[in-house]
């Protein structure tokens, strides 16, 4: 992910704990939020708002990160790392595999979903809000009311391994066969419109023959 001065404005006006090292290519330090999950429109809503706190998902939490910017996971994004312990407390806790919370196996590095699209165009702040943040929240969510409660809960999950990739093109498959428009609803069910949700990713799979 290539930073711009945007990035680094933004960072340090919404996000003062997280540092930029440009030498390093890294941002690390603490992460904090305040977040509900909406279970009827399905969207994450951030902030430490009466209606958010009203909601019974409602968590505020702390997470030591580090994001990679110059190393890329299996989807073109940057790695994310959680170096202070958490990740590992939680299993311990809870009973879990590692894997349960998401995490790659070969370097701990934080799976924050399946994306056909590129990265190239992705910004900061929807990088850290989009992905890193719910992927953070699920996180405490499962510390707080455990694995089953946060499957039951929160969004829809896609299996380990090979079986979420299949799982996931099938779904991008489902998305393309509605033949929705740009500026259309997408087919998700978001309320997002199609060009700003998962036109990228259906378009993507498309070209690399994963929708037909």
């Amino acid at each position: 992910m290539r930073i711009r001065s945007s990035d680094v404005a933004w960072l340090n006006k919404f996000l003062p704990n997280l540092l930029y090292a440009a030498e390093e290519q890294q941002i690390s330090g603490e992460l904090s939020f305040c977040a509900a999950y909406e279970r009827s429109s399905g969207k994450l809503r951030s902030g430490d708002t009466p209606d958010n706190q009203n909601l019974p998902t409602f968590l505020c939490d702390t997470f030591q990160v580090s994001i990679h910017l110059d190393c890329s996971d299996r989807n073109g994004w940057p790695k994310v790392y959680e170096p202070g312990g958490r990740c590992q407390a939680i299993a311990e806790s809870r009973g879990l595999p590692l894997i349960d919370l998401h995490l790659y196996d070969d370097d701990g590095a934080c799976c924050l979903g399946q994306n056909c699209a590129p990265a190239g165009n992705l910004t900061l702040g929807h990088f850290i809000e989009e992905l890193v943040i719910p992927f953070l929240y699920r996180l405490s969510y499962v510390d707080r009311f455990g694995l089953e409660s946060a499957r039951n809960d929160l969004w829809g999950e896609y299996s380990h391994g090979t079986i979420g990739s299949l799982e996931y093109q099938g779904e991008l498959r489902r998305f393309a066969q509605a033949n929705a428009g740009r500026n259309q609803t997408c087919p998700c069910g978001s309320g997002r419109k199609y060009k700003r949700c998962h036109w990228d990713e259906v378009e993507a799979a498309k070209r690399n023959g994963l929708t037909w």
